[in-house]
């Protein structure tokens, strides 16, 4: 398969990068900055720098690929310091979350589509989270992260609704607690965990109407809304 990955130079995109690679897939990197562990592109891995709040540098970036992509993964966001609670947060922090977490996939995947389009799954994964349930918020903190990571969840639906008719499947995929700079050390799980979990939902997700607009674990449970 070749996979496009956002946010590959740290987290869970590093660690689904070295994953599909140590697989045998081709990647696609998107990120900031180049990761360390690839000082220059190869046969089958290939670099795309852009900052993820550079909307028309991403999609100008991203246009220009043109190999045939099977799956593309959102996995770069932020946990929005500065936008932890009604009583403390900063505009611009809450800004800058909306611009990473919900409307840089947007743009990837509008982007993307012709390759996708010419892919063999025409699979979206957006990297979502528990913490985006309404349902499930009884605490009112992570204001900012919870906030943009809803918004993609209705991204999703939104493209589902949209694209499910020309044979996409969107997925809005909790990773669980992970132990990156943002899941903090007490989490449960390792990056390398993690991402073989979301390796094994990619390979052995059945794509379906079904799937298609769905909020779920990597192991095919669903999560309340």
């Amino acid at each position: 398969m070749r996979i496009a990955i956002s946010g590959v130079n740290r987290g869970i995109g590093e660690g689904l990068a070295r994953a599909f690679l140590n697989n045998g897939d081709a990647v696609i990197g998107v990120g900031r900055q180049r990761p360390a562990w690839a000082a220059q592109d190869s046969e089958n891995f290939r670099f795309v720098q852009c900052d993820m709040v550079d909307h028309a540098s991403l999609e100008q970036r991203c246009s220009a690929i043109t190999d045939p992509i099977d799956v593309l993964v959102c996995s770069a966001a932020t946990f929005a310091n500065g936008a932890g609670t009604i009583e403390w947060f900063h505009p611009e922090a809450l800004n800058e979350a909306f611009a990473i977490n919900a409307i840089a996939p947007l743009v990837m995947a509008r982007a993307f589509r012709k390759n996708l389009e010419a892919g063999s799954r025409q699979l979206i994964v957006m990297m979502s989270t528990g913490n985006a349930s309404l349902q499930g918020n009884t605490t009112g903190d992570l204001i900012g992260y919870r906030l943009s990571k809803t918004a993609l969840n209705q991204a999703v639906r939104c493209l589902a609704a949209d694209w499910g008719q020309a044979g996409f499947s969107v997925v809005a995929l909790n990773p669980g607690w992970v132990k990156t700079d943002m899941g903090g050390p007490d989490a449960e799980l390792t990056v390398e965990e993690a991402s073989g979990q979301i390796l094994d939902f990619v390979q052995r997700v059945s794509l379906s109407a079904a799937v298609n607009g769905s909020f779920l674990n990597t192991d095919g449970s669903p999560l309340p809304w």
